[in-house]
């Protein structure tokens, strides 16, 4: 059992999961990769994680519908949205569902959003 922090990255496209996970790695986080919300929702069930990185544009199970499908979350569990929706209706909704930080993916490079991880406070 290490003691680094464990991350679900939730990204359907393998360019960008490679793009985030390989900092998130470099800088001790164990990560693991869904590509697909119903992907998501079988780890969940099976892992325990301290981050969720969400995008919500998903095949099969949105962002959106993981969330409303994982309100039973441990609260350990932060969620952040990585999303490139950036319309209000919908940072209010993904908020709503509990979602503990949203940001916008054009505006977060890699460094930065481990940068975050690395300094989140809820």
């Amino acid at each position: 059992m290490s003691n680094h922090k464990k991350v679900l990255l939730i990204e359907d496209f393998p360019i960008i999961q490679t793009l985030y996970s390989e900092p998130l790695k470099s800088h001790g986080y164990d990560v693991d990769i869904a590509s697909d919300g119903a992907a998501a929702l079988e780890r969940v069930a099976e892992n325990s994680y301290d981050f969720i990185l969400l995008d919500l544009l998903l095949p099969n199970v949105n962002g959106i519908e993981f969330l409303e499908k994982f309100q039973n979350r441990p609260k350990k569990t932060k969620i952040i949205v990585l999303s490139d929706f950036s319309d209000d209706k919908t940072i209010l909704k993904a908020k709503k569902l509990g979602v503990d930080k949203y940001l916008i993916k054009a505006e977060n490079t890699p460094s930065q959003l481990t940068e975050k991880l690395d300094n989140f406070k809820s």
